[in-house]
């Protein structure tokens, strides 16, 4: 069973359930989402965010957005993982792929039995950790996950998001959960509207969410695919590509569909702002997996062209690039150059256009 609701007008009254929260993964999703936790602990006075990333810069990068709103306190770097489980009731997690998910989890679960085991030396067994994962994965990945956590003494939800950046920043994602419903009732807080204002739960089953996800960006890489296809055609026949972006912007008017127009109107492909072009292939093959994977194999022709003709951008502009930065090799296949002149390969520096 499945459901969509949106987020309330005013946040709840109710003191929050889980109090000490966790967040792994500190990317261009991970530093807005961790920002609006921090709102969200400062608006109930709860305890600091503990914070864990790779890369240590990046809780420089999380301190300069805080301080700026005075809540540079409400949060604490962890040294290790096994530290964020010890501290937390809850922790979200945003990994770049399964392989990244799995070898952190890895360490998760093994902190989370060895905190499961403690408390019940002590006798004093309480509520096992709870896991939101938000990061992009294969069903197949998250079903093995819920597992494992089950046996560390956890809880394992999938709650992958839609929506870039920006739509990370101004807490309007569209979230999407599935896994134990009483479990999902406690982290619901901090989802909607703490991080965004709608949210679909689709069951118990924590293989469905990430099929969801991989699902929906599948229209949007369609989207780039043909949008790609379209500016071609237009460049080709002599049609400012600004005055196509202006007929999308009204034809069509859904933010993520013209984000997307408006790079490939200008030629500007820089990564950072979206999805790379790694990730998009990434998840093209999750996609295109995703059948065979849950038991019943599917022909997704559109993905697997679009997947083409992403790593062929990645062969002429290398990997630090939007992913919809495919639609330089629909340029390429029109017999036009990939890169629109004055934009520096898609970058943007020196700028300029066609």
């Amino acid at each position: 069973m499945s459901s969509s609701t949106s987020a309330p007008t005013s946040a709840p009254s109710a003191a929050p359930a889980l109090t000490r929260i966790g967040y792994i993964g500190l990317g261009s999703m991970g530093i807005p989402i961790a920002r609006n936790l921090i709102k969200y602990i400062s608006a109930n006075k709860l305890e600091p965010l503990t914070v864990w990333n790779r890369s240590k810069v990046k809780y420089q990068t999380l301190s300069s957005s805080s301080s700026s709103e005075n809540t540079e306190a409400s949060f604490h770097a962890a040294e290790d993982l096994g530290e964020v489980v010890d501290r937390c009731d809850v922790v979200l997690t945003s990994l770049i792929n399964d392989q990244a998910a799995q070898e952190v989890y890895g360490e998760l679960f093994k902190a989370a039995s060895q905190k499961a085991q403690g408390q019940e030396t002590e006798g004093k067994r309480e509520r096992g950790v709870i896991f939101v994962d938000q990061s992009s994965l294969k069903a197949v990945t998250s079903g093995q996950l819920a597992e494992q956590a089950k046996a560390a003494g956890a809880t394992y939800i999938a709650s992958p998001v839609f929506g870039r950046p920006p739509a990370a920043e101004a807490a309007k994602l569209l979230i999407v959960l599935s896994g134990d419903q009483a479990t999902k009732d406690l982290v619901r807080p901090l989802l909607v509207p703490a991080l965004g204002d709608r949210l679909v739960d689709i069951g118990e089953d924590v293989r469905k969410a990430s099929a969801l996800k991989s699902m929906g960006n599948m229209l949007l890489l369609g989207f780039i695919e043909l949008l790609g296809e379209a500016y071609a055609l237009g460049d080709s026949v002599d049609i400012d590509p600004a005055v196509f972006n202006n007929f999308i912007t009204q034809f069509l008017p859904a933010p993520p569909l013209l984000a997307y127009s408006n790079n490939i109107s200008k030629g500007l492909f820089p990564s950072g702002g979206g999805f790379s072009i790694d990730g998009g292939m990434k998840d093209a093959r999750n996609m295109l997996s995703l059948g065979s994977d849950l038991g019943h194999p599917c022909s997704l022709p559109t993905v697997e062209l679009a997947l083409k003709n992403m790593e062929r951008a990645k062969e002429i502009g290398g990997p630090s690039q939007d992913w919809s930065a495919l639609s330089i090799v629909l340029r390429e296949q029109a017999g036009l150059e990939p890169f629109r002149e004055g934009t520096n390969n898609g970058q943007g520096q020196g700028s300029g256009q066609k």
